[in-house]
């Protein structure tokens, strides 16, 4: 009895301490380092120069503004720290009252945007000698060190002794090598700034938080500690850390329930998608991983937004804490409700900034609305699909001139001292050289760009090592730059920009084997190591035959519909469908490895294994398997995209039309929770593959077309016999040609699930 009795006070003191559980966060934005007009260098000040950032504030509002909207953070309990006010006292002082505040069990919540760098530290055993740092905003001060990992770590630590939740999510770098290949001539501003001239001379090693195993600890990084993190304008103009962008866009496509693993998924693909190369970093155990984002149970936040309301403005309008960080676009309508019932709807009218916008009342009165109150988004807009960026360089060159260039490639080809590259995503090279505004310049070993005055194979020989790599990327001609550009500016589903920092593609040139010039287009930050990514590298190149209007025509013509086929493997990797409840398409995919029956993880599949693909039914908070009999049926096509932007329909087959492939489906009379779609062996080429399950309540008449498209690479080089032209339909918008001042409307009954899948050799 007395056993029983101690269980059900356990029991109930469980009940009351998970009734108890408060969300905390605390968000630190640094885009101001310049120190102030009186600063005089000195020997006891750290570093000598600071880079201020532009987009840093911007992320921390952003990210305020999520976590308020879309996983109930009280406002009351969100601290933030911008510019000046976060120097390194203030940051330490702020963790530690975050630490005190918390209880066990309660959720902590840490984010941070500024710069990142290194320090010395002669103590370390680790082989660098180096500890990787967090700049705080008065770092030109005399004797301010910046704070480093070791000691962040010993902070995440206690967090973990006390038994809460913390999550840290950093929009910087912590180090800084830049790419081998092409670099842009005026980068986007990065978020790492050189190291400090400090010695932390610190032997202590804490244990890396993320190994504990009480599995309650998460980090997300922008990047890698030999990459840049990089800052990125948004739709609207306004700079953001290029992670940060990809982190709301991958919420919203994803919703708050899902797994930190699949946000972070997404987020990376999003991240490639928008030509970045840096690679983010996902810490924490494997269990932790398959959590929340916060470590809250899955189903607990519902999948809707609620946005605060800032005030009412003299003209009848309504000023809401909600713009694009949380999705909205022109049209929303949000509700304030009177129990069951609207007492008032506001729709949208302008979505000014990332956490702002106006609204005008369609519905009840204006007086019934006060500032702080929230009010629920209650219907989907299309955001419409955000035009692909691309970068064509300016040029003067006359053809005859990138002749002679083509003839300095095989000079330099038959001298046996280099080793030619033609091919980023295969090789990264030692050295590159590249034209900008029709100057030369190179980039060695990753050390930068520098130019190159006196153009020469004798010259260039000369900078390399014996057996060098080498890339050597063609500008284009001005005829061929116009050509092309008067092309893609027909369609406003591709946006060209005027500096290559701003692009995700760019175009580039090279060699054909025939020693003709020959087009693509190139991510604008291309790196072997992207190899396993989700967007393609590179497209094929189209080999320019002559002189004549028709080569160039033919050249801006492929670019054209390869850069169209970019969009729309873009654009499906960015889609953000309607939001709704789980339970309206209750299923998900699931890849079976057919030798060892266990379901394909993260870590992927390998080319040769035999895989089948299931829609399964999924399982409520309850462990009990959900009713699909229960939910209206919807007709269910699967597709994938691999990594050269090939899609192929998985299901149903073409022959049979949408008959059998509606869902759910009875065996019997019982509802089938688990139901194969097709079997197939893993091929080349490996990388990130993208399967897509769309659930639509009316049959797709075309979906044999729609969802099959060829891919931008096959052999590597075209010419104009080779060229086929492929329809590039419209589906949800996708792919259809477009123009800036119409925007069609998006049916809103549909639903949309991917599955990224690596495979490796």
């Amino acid at each position: 009895m007395k056993k029983n009795f101690f269980l059900i006070i356990v029991a109930l003191a469980g009940f009351l301490f998970c009734g108890a559980q408060e969300k905390r966060a605390l968000l630190i934005g640094i885009d101001t380092y310049t120190p102030p007009d009186e600063y005089e260098p000195s020997s006891t000040v750290g570093r000598t120069e600071f880079m201020d950032l532009a987009g840093c504030v911007n992320d921390a509002r952003s990210m305020q503004s999520i976590i308020t909207s879309r996983f109930k953070f009280s406002t009351d309990k969100i601290d933030t720290l911008f510019n000046t006010d976060a120097t390194r006292d203030a940051i330490l002082k702020q963790i530690n009252a975050l630490l005190e505040k918390s209880k066990p069990g309660d959720i902590a919540f840490l984010y941070y945007a500024g710069h990142g760098s290194q320090i010395r530290n002669s103590s370390s055993k680790e082989a660098d000698k180096k500890d990787e740092t967090m700049v705080p905003s008065n770092t030109w001060k005399q004797g301010v060190q910046d704070i480093r990992d070791k000691e962040l770590a010993k902070l995440y630590n206690k967090f973990i002794d006390k038994g809460v939740k913390l999550t840290v999510i950093f929009d910087c770098c912590h180090s800084g090598s830049l790419s081998r290949g092409p670099q842009d001539a005026n980068p986007p501003k990065f978020r790492y700034i050189a190291e400090s001239n400090y010695d932390a001379k610190d032997p202590s090693q804490p244990t890396p938080p993320e190994t504990r195993k009480e599995g309650t600890f998460l980090i997300m990084s922008a990047a890698q500690d030999n990459e840049y993190a990089q800052e990125q304008r948004d739709e609207n103009g306004d700079s953001h850390g290029a992670f940060t962008i990809a982190f709301t866009e991958a919420l919203n496509q994803q919703g708050p329930n899902a797994s930190a693993l699949n946000l972070f998924t997404a987020i990376r693909a999003i991240l490639k998608s928008n030509g970045k190369k840096q690679e983010p970093v996902l810490g924490g155990s494997e269990q932790r991983q398959q959590q929340t984002l916060f470590g809250l149970a899955k189903g607990t936040i519902p999948d809707k937004s609620m946005v605060v309301i800032s005030g009412v403005r003299s003209d009848g309008t309504v000023e809401i804490q909600g713009g694009f960080a949380l999705g909205l676009n022109k049209d929303n309508e949000l509700v304030k409700f009177n129990g069951k019932d609207t007492l008032v709807k506001v729709k949208v009218d302008n979505v000014i900034s990332i956490n702002k916008s106006i609204a005008s009342v369609v519905k009840g009165s204006v007086s019934d609305l006060k500032a702080g109150e929230f009010l629920e988004v209650t219907n989907w807009v299309s955001p419409g699909n955000p035009p692909l960026k691309i970068y064509i360089p300016a040029s003067t060159m006359t053809y005859d001139q990138v002749i002679n260039l083509v003839n300095l490639n095989s000079e330099l080809k038959q001298s046996g001292k280099i080793r030619w590259i033609n091919d980023l995503e295969k090789d990264d090279p030692w050295i590159s050289l590249y034209y900008h505004n029709d100057k030369c310049y190179h980039n060695i070993d990753g050390t930068g760009t520098k130019e190159l005055t006196n153009v020469s194979a004798a010259s260039i020989l000369q900078l390399c090592k014996k057996d060098s790599t080498l890339y050597f990327e063609l500008p284009p001609s001005k005829d061929l730059s116009a050509a092309i550009r008067e092309k893609l500016k027909t369609n406003g589903n591709i946006e060209l920009v005027n500096n290559a920092g701003e692009a995700y593609y760019v175009l580039f040139g090279t060699v054909s084997k025939d020693g003709k010039p020959s087009y693509g287009l190139r991510r604008t930050q291309t790196s072997a190591r992207d190899s396993l990514g989700s967007m393609p590298l590179r497209t094929d190149n189209f080999i320019q035959m002559s002189n004549s209007p028709d080569a160039y025509t033919f050249i801006a013509d492929s670019v054209y519909e390869y850069a169209m086929r970019l969009f729309k493997v873009r654009a499906w990797l960015q889609l953000t469908g309607p939001k709704k409840n789980k339970n309206d398409f209750p299923f998900h995919l699931e890849l079976i490895n057919d030798a060892t029956g266990k379901q394909v993880d993260n870590k992927g599949s390998r080319v040769g294994d035999n895989i089948t693909l299931y829609i399964a039914a999924d399982n409520i908070v309850s462990g009990k398997t959900f009713n699909p009999g229960t939910v209206a049926s919807k007709y269910v096509y699967v597709f994938t995209q691999n990594k050269f932007g090939k899609m192929q329909l998985l299901y149903p087959r073409v022959e049979l039309g949408s008959i059998d492939n509606k869902f759910p489906q009875k065996d019997n009379e019982k509802i089938k929770t688990k139901v194969e779609l097709v079997s197939y062996e893993v091929e080349e080429p490996v990388g990130t593959d993208n399967i897509f399950l769309l659930a639509t309540d009316e049959p797709i008449a075309t979906y044999a077309m729609l969802f099959n498209q060829d891919g931008v690479m096959t052999d590597g080089m075209r010419g104009p016999a080779d060229m086929k032209k492929s329809a590039l339909d419209d589906i949800l918008n996708i792919g259809a040609p477009a123009t800036r001042d119409i925007k069609p409307k998006t049916p809103a009954n549909w639903v949309l699930y991917r599955l990224p899948v690596v495979s490796r050799h």
